[in-house]
């Protein structure tokens, strides 16, 4: 049976529709989950998933569930960039700002609300950074948007979806996407599939894409230039700032997403770079830890509270690279290291995974 079919027929529990069941209830006076938009967002999905699965990347002559479910990520997060950023960029240059971290846990709790209401709590297990080869996306970001984005922009905007609400559709689509690969056909872990949404998500909306077509031409070489050199200036002087997320009176470190995981469950601040930009550090022949040293350095001297390190133990780190080149840690470790060395410095005292303010 084709996915569109599946969800049109016999999906009882339409993402997006309340359910009697033990998934959460939503405010009813939160615009976010009113149930006149969530009706547009299912509805506008349903349409894309209709013209999408004519043209799914296949394997075996089977969709590829984690290609899939990284085109329907990237597609929220290429509309979430869209909903912030109202000048051209050159395709593909990585864009930070304070409105997409902001922005980001919120679709991903709205996927997990969606996730939930079909029996599934994806947020209750740490997501997945490391994702299997057999599951690994096998399209590029600019592959997925010059092959689906003015479809799918002009099909959001045929439902009255502005880029934001376009974004917050896009979640309604992974949480399909992801009922028909995790439940229906069981084809890939729910959790791998999870971190696939969320490390989309990211890529998209701090990646510029090529404009769409009906935004008429690209924009001069010229003026593309000017934009690109400006853009660099002011990407690296706020790139550690902008790569500081949540809020709270202690800032998680840990690996990968770990420190997200836990400050979006239980409070906090955390440092999330884009891959994309770690990548451009490491072809400039730039350290990436830079980024997180300045980050880290910003916390202590704004005397955050306190800084807990996540599943992982200080101790054991330590004498792990005893006497091994720093430079060659992982960035975690890294981290952590910088702490053991400078943290005192600024008024904070060691106690297990832990770093106080005196």
């Amino acid at each position: 049976m084709p996915l569109f079919d599946l969800f049109k027929k016999s999906n009882k529990k339409e993402p997006g529709k309340e359910q009697n069941d033990r998934a959460a209830k939503p405010p009813t006076d939160n615009p976010l989950l009113s149930p006149e938009m969530q009706k547009k967002r299912y509805e506008a999905a349903m349409e894309f998933l209709k013209v999408f699965q004519e043209k799914m990347p296949l394997v075996g002559g089977k969709p590829h569930a984690g290609t899939v479910i990284s085109i329907a990520s990237r597609l929220a997060g290429t509309s979430l960039f869209r909903s912030i950023h109202r000048k051209d960029f050159d395709p593909g240059m990585v864009v930070l700002s304070e409105e997409v971290n902001n922005a980001y846990p919120e679709l991903l709790n709205l996927f997990a609300f969606y996730c939930k209401q079909n029996g599934i709590d994806v947020m209750s297990k740490p997501l997945v950074q490391v994702i299997p080869d057999q599951n690994k996306p096998l399209m590029e970001l600019d592959q997925i948007q010059a092959e689906y984005q003015d479809q799918y922009n002009e099909i959001m905007k045929k439902h009255g979806l502005d880029d934001l609400e376009g974004a917050r559709a896009g979640m309604v689509l992974c949480s399909i996407v992801f009922h028909y690969h995790c439940i229906a056909n069981k084809d890939i872990d729910p959790y791998v599939a999870t971190g696939i949404v969320a490390m989309g998500v990211i890529e998209g909306a701090k990646t510029s894409p090529a404009p769409l077509k009906s935004n008429g031409a690209m924009p001069t070489s010229a003026s593309s230039q000017n934009a690109q050199n400006s853009q660099v200036a002011e990407l690296s002087r706020s790139i550690a700032e902008n790569s500081t997320s949540g809020s709270g009176n202690r800032l998680v470190l840990g690996e990968g997403m770990m420190p997200m995981q836990e400050a979006l469950s239980n409070g906090g601040k955390y440092i999330l770079v884009n891959p994309g930009v770690l990548s451009k550090l490491k072809e400039s022949n730039i350290d990436p830890f830079v980024v997180y040293e300045t980050a880290l350095r910003m916390e202590v001297e704004s005397k955050i509270p306190r800084i807990d390190f996540v599943h992982a133990n200080a101790d054991e780190l330590v004498q792990e690279w005893s006497g091994k080149p720093e430079e060659q840690a992982p960035l975690h470790v890294r981290q952590m290291l910088w702490l053991i060395a400078n943290a005192e410095k600024f008024g904070y005292q060691q106690s297990g995974n832990s770093w106080i303010l005196k």
